[in-house]
């Protein structure tokens, strides 16, 4: 398989795993529990492709740093998947998700720093960041809460896009 042909299914899982969780809490109620525990799979299975292609598609220009983030961030998805078992005890899922969004934040920092292609991305995964902070400090889990979701999912269909046009153009 050639590699634009893996950066552009990686842009696609990447834009709907982001688009899923976008729109997923307007389903999320009406779903039974096997089918909404299966969607959070999906999710993170997509966001995990896309978070493979764009380490392929960046590594070089993220350096050391980018890779010690992508490595935070795949390590939060296993946490986020694993959080179910209780590790951290209640707030097991809400540590494991930091993780994630850490690492995120690590590879955004790298990508505007390198100056790479996915600096909208990048962008959006750090404003994610700070917004679930300012709303943990706020004790606000409301709106704060569903800002940083969104722009963390945003993020990623943002990133998604960049992939596939990335792989047009290495085509062309």
């Amino acid at each position: 398989m050639r590699q634009q042909t893996i950066w552009r299914l990686a842009g696609l899982a990447a834009v709907l795993g982001g688009t899923i969780d976008l729109f997923g809490p307007l389903l999320y109620p009406h779903l039974a529990e096997p089918v909404r525990l299966s969607t959070y799979v999906l999710i993170d299975v997509l966001l995990l492709f896309g978070m493979l292609g764009m380490q392929s598609v960046a590594g070089r220009v993220m350096g050391w740093p980018g890779l010690v983030g992508f490595v935070i961030a795949v390590s939060g998805v296993l946490l986020v998947r694993s959080s179910a078992a209780g590790i951290w005890g209640a707030a097991s899922y809400t540590v494991a998700s930091a993780v994630w969004s850490i690492g995120m934040v690590v590879v955004g920092a790298a990508l505007l720093a390198g100056k790479g292609p996915f600096r909208a991305p990048a962008a959006l995964w750090i404003a994610a960041f700070v917004i679930g902070l300012a709303g943990l400090a706020l004790k606000d889990q409301g709106l704060a809460h569903r800002l940083a979701g969104w722009c963390f999912a945003l993020g990623f269909v943002a990133a998604g896009v960049i992939l596939a046009r990335t792989a047009s153009r290495a085509e062309a």
